[in-house]
């Protein structure tokens, strides 16, 4: 198994563990008793209240690839 050593592999790895936390919070599950994990994506992202939850994602999608391209 690779060893994720660079910070861009580290950062990426890091927004798609985010994506998939704000996925599982649609259908219910919550990630711990703090901060959830849509309102940390909001504040990463700079993304008002309003932003929706495909909103969210399809951003975290966008980052993700930018940050690996």
């Amino acid at each position: 198994m690779p060893a994720l050593t660079e910070p861009m592999q580290i950062e990426a790895f890091r927004l798609m563990a985010l994506k998939a936390s704000v996925k599982l919070e649609a259908k219910g599950m919550r990630r711990s008793s703090g901060r959830s994990a849509t309102a940390i994506a909001r504040t990463k992202l700079g993304l008002d209240r309003s932003a929706s939850r495909e909103e969210i994602i399809e951003a975290l999608d966008a980052l993700i690839w930018k940050r690996t391209a």
